[in-house]
This record gives C-alpha cells, structure tokens and sequence, in this order.
C-alpha cells in the first residue's frame, strides 16, 4: 500500500513538472492591447485559451498511453509516448472508463503549479488551487475546472474561477473498441467487425504490438487526422 502512494505521489510530481512546462511555453507569447481595460480582459482570455490548450494535449497523451498520465513502469517505449500493456499473453490488465477520466485530470493537476507572477511582470496576479474534474461522454470529453486568478493591473481588476471546456472527442467509443479488440486478443481471436467509423492498425516489433483504434469520422478529427486510442501486446 505504501509503495502505491508513493508511486501515486511520484506520478503527481511529474504531472506537476511536464504540465507545467508546457503552460509556460505557451505564455512566452503575450497578449497585446491598447488601453488597461483591454489589456485585463485581454489576458484573462488568454489564460482561458492556453489552459484549454494544454487540457487537450493532456486528453491526447493519456489516450497514446492507453488510458495512462504515466505508463506503469513495465510498458512499451515509443520515441514519443510509453504505452501502457494491455494484454501479456492471456491476461488482460486495462484501466477502466473512470480510471482514463482520473489520469486525465492527474495531468491537469499540473496546470495549477505554473507561476504566473513572473510570466506577466505587468500584471499583479494572484492564484489559487487548481481543480480539475473530468467526464467522458459518448462524443465529448468535458472537463470543469476550477483555478481562481485575479489579474489586477492599475486600478483594473478581474476575477476568473471556474473553466468550462468541451471537445469533440468520442473517448468513450474509442475505449469501448479498444476493450472488445483486446478482449478478442487475448483469447487468440482478431477483432475484424469493428464499427464503420472505427479502424484498427497493428504495429508489429520484435517483442511486442501496438493496436491502434482510430476514430476515422470526420466531424471528429483534429486537423483532418483522426484521434487514436493506443494500447500495447505481448
């Protein structure tokens, strides 16, 4: 028990680390405005704009993990991403719907340890905890979150708590899938009646697979590419 709260602990750490470097990064880019009304309400749409930003590449990591903020120790290393074994032999061993929803928000713990004092020199901003809370619904994926930030710049002042952002994502579906096909290998069988929107792609290594669920509607795509569920076999 103890060696899983530390691993838990561990994980929140580099939650913390990763997350909030990639916020940073995004800030480098500042907003512009003319007068000081401007410049607040500016800036507070703009920190509305990079969480969002960040929420989504979380969603995309978790999913090229297969389900996973961090893939447990034993998984398949990619030159990008270490993808989480779902079957070894016959035994399968993937997380659950509500568990994908918590390593989503695991990853968005990390948003709220970014400083944003010395990234905005101009502004006096002060913040609190960070709130994550995570739903996978049947074409999106929700997340509420709450991070009160109060920017104040001269005699300006405005207040921002609570973030609501929704994206076109079917995880749900994409994990179902992903289920049945793993399910169906570990008993020896090839999943070959996906449903019409979904494709399969199997990468094999020397070792291991990687199977690949593809979400192939297009009114749910990032760019024209389709999301991906990933999950690793051995």
């Amino acid at each position: 028990m103890t060696s899983k709260r530390g691993q838990v602990t561990l994980f929140v750490i580099l939650a913390i680390i990763v997350v909030a470097l990639g916020l940073t990064a995004y800030f480098i880019f500042k907003p512009q405005a003319q007068n000081t009304q401007e410049q607040v309400t500016s800036l507070k749409t703009y920190l509305s704009d990079a969480i969002s930003a960040q929420i989504h590449k979380n969603i995309i990591k978790v999913m090229q993990q297969g389900g996973y903020a961090f893939a447990p120790l034993d998984s398949f290393e990619t030159p990008y991403y270490n993808v989480a074994y779902w079957i070894t032999g016959n035994e399968t061993n993937y997380p659950s719907l509500e568990e994908v929803a918590f390593n989503i928000d695991l990853l968005n713990f990390g948003i709220g340890q970014t400083n944003l004092t010395p990234l905005f020199s101009d502004y006096e901003i002060s913040q609190g905890t960070f709130e994550s809370n995570t739903t996978i619904l049947e074409n999106t994926v929700q997340v509420s979150a709450k991070w009160p930030i109060t920017i104040k710049k001269n005699q300006v002042t405005q207040t921002i708590e609570d973030f609501d952002f929704n994206y076109d994502i079917r995880l749900k579906k994409l994990y179902g899938v992903s289920v049945y096909a793993a399910d169906l290998v570990a008993n020896d069988s090839l999943p070959t009646e996906l449903p019409q929107d979904m494709n399969l792609t199997i990468y094999v290594y020397d070792n291991a697979s990687l199977y690949e669920i593809q979400d192939t509607n297009i009114n749910y795509q990032l760019d024209q590419q389709p999301y991906n569920l990933v999950f690793a076999v051995r």
